[in-house]
């Protein structure tokens, strides 16, 4: 079996998968509404380790965002915002990715026109991860190569 090429975007039944969770930083100058977007890992038939990562990197090569360790490109409006619901433009010609239950602050920042930083960490991350197995995956992840980003902003229509 083939991998697709990594300039074509995940399909939905990849991207249902992926994990998305919002926040926002703080410090006295500014507040950047943040997007951090991983995969648990394998999960469905025929899925491994290995086709995630392949899946996550399509993911991020389709968002246009660039590695962790360079200045987070600027990839343009990718996020839809109507009323309450957030969708993530990620490339695919039908299909956005849902972004759940964003907190109103974030949702106000975001709405308001603020940037939005992606951070998307190629290799999986359980779901059951705390803080500082989140902490350490990331910072390990940017070591490997296998973290990308980039800043959005938002769009009210979709």
């Amino acid at each position: 079996m083939t991998s697709p090429s990594l300039d074509v975007p995940p399909g939905p039944g990849f991207v249902s998968t992926v994990t998305a969770s919002t926040g926002i930083h703080r410090t006295n100058a500014y507040e950047v509404a943040q997007l951090f977007i991983t995969h648990p890992g394998p999960r469905r038939p025929n899925e491994t380790t290995e086709t995630v990562k392949d899946g996550m990197r399509r993911l991020a090569t389709a968002l246009h965002l660039g590695p962790g360790d360079q200045a987070p490109p600027v990839i343009g409006a990718q996020l839809m915002i109507r009323r309450e619901v957030v969708a993530l433009d990620y490339g695919h010609d039908q299909y956005v990715m849902t972004i759940p239950s964003p907190s109103q602050d974030w949702l106000g920042l975001v709405g308001n026109g603020a940037l939005c930083r992606i951070c998307l960490v190629i290799a999986p991350l359980a779901l059951a991860a705390d803080k500082e197995e989140t902490d350490a995956h990331v910072r390990a992840s940017l070591a490997r190569g296998e973290l990308m980003w980039g800043t959005t902003f938002g769009r009210r229509r979709f």
